[in-house]
């Protein structure tokens, strides 16, 4: 996001205390440069930070286009200021975060090709004066994702994808994607299908399944309700735990993995096959309703005091209200024993 004027003073005392150049800021705006810039200078600190400006590239959320009025101004008056320490042009950013709504490997590939050209575009209100290559970010999950299979495919789309590389590349700049939450994936990522089909040739490239997702979240069951027209069960774990995100795929907010109190459930919910298992079919504040989808025979009786681990819609929106992660190891102990603890910055 746009930095806000509110953190420079903590900006300023973290790059301080960093190598310079270590810290990179966002900014859409000019009146914003003007007012950041004038705040680093007034906090009297020696310190190098470098600014990329966030292009929008259709998702209008934050950003500026590069056919706006003021973007050729935006960027002239962050490299007439480079000359003086301080703060310099460090590249241009976008975030194609609407392609969370795309539904294939091709919506993905598009998106990505869109990214690209946007920030094509942006280098052309760089001066010719300036000769420092810049670094040119783009991406989300699904079009960094998309990047995997355009590298080795002979698809229209990634000739398109070479083709602006080796421009981008033939002036020295640099590429850089930056994918989101893929390091952790959640069921929202996976709805988008954003990895190409199977390939026997390259198994690395085989469809994301939630076996890849690497965030859980961990809920005990309070109460059970075996009376009801279909299964359910009480959890200690609502919105705050899980968020109120929905899934365009499936009509829950998070789907219960075959582990711990599940464990010896004979069917876990998949969207894209067999819509049976458990799923938080139900939310509020405090609590969760896990609700059994599908064939109740097939059902997996929970009890009280069992614990599941769920996979969330939104892994950011689910990690952001809890203050560690447990670390667990596929490797050691069949992921179920804690190897490290990551405690997670806060606040705002």
């Amino acid at each position: 996001m746009p930095v806000p004027l509110s953190a420079i003073p903590r900006l300023v005392a973290l790059a301080e205390r960093l190598a310079p150049g270590s810290v990179h800021v966002i900014i859409d705006n000019e009146e914003a440069f003007v007012k950041f810039r004038q705040g680093v200078l007034e906090s009297k600190r020696a310190v190098e930070m470098g600014v990329f400006v966030k292009i929008d590239t259709g998702y209008h959320r934050a950003g500026i286009a590069t056919t706006s009025p003021q973007f050729q101004r935006l960027v002239s008056t962050i490299v007439d200021q480079t000359c003086r320490p301080g703060l310099y042009l460090q590249g241009f950013y976008s975030h194609f975060g609407h392609s969370y709504a795309g539904n294939s490997a091709d919506d993905a590939a598009n998106g990505l090709l869109e990214e690209l050209g946007g920030l094509e575009a942006a280098l052309e209100a760089v001066p010719p004066t300036h000769t420092t290559p810049l670094v040119l970010s783009v991406g989300a999950t699904p079009t960094a994702t998309a990047a995997q299979t355009l590298v080795c495919s002979k698809t229209d789309a990634a000739h398109t994808l070479r083709s602006i590389l080796a421009r981008l590349q033939a002036g020295r700049d640099r590429v850089e994607l930056h994918a989101g939450v893929y390091p952790l994936l959640d069921c929202q990522q996976l709805a988008t299908q954003a990895r190409a089909g199977s390939d026997s040739d390259r198994p690395s490239f085989q469809p994301l399944s939630k076996a890849n997702i690497a965030i859980t979240v961990l809920l005990e069951v309070t109460s059970t309700y075996t009376e009801r027209a279909q299964p359910e069960a009480l959890v200690s774990g609502g919105s705050l735990a899980l968020g109120r995100e929905p899934c365009k795929s499936y009509a829950g907010w998070g789907i219960v993995s075959a582990g711990l109190g599940n464990a010896g459930t004979r069917a876990v919910y998949d969207e894209r096959g067999g819509r049976t298992g458990w799923v938080v079919g139900r939310i509020s504040q405090e609590h969760g309703i896990l609700t059994w989808q599908g064939d109740a025979q097939l059902c997996n009786t929970l009890g009280v005091g069992d614990r599941v681990r769920v996979w969330p819609n939104h892994a950011c929106v689910a990690g952001a209200g809890f203050g560690w992660y447990l670390v667990v190891d596929a490797e050691e102990g069949g992921g179920e024993r804690v190897v490290d603890v990551w405690v997670r910055g806060r606040g705002w």
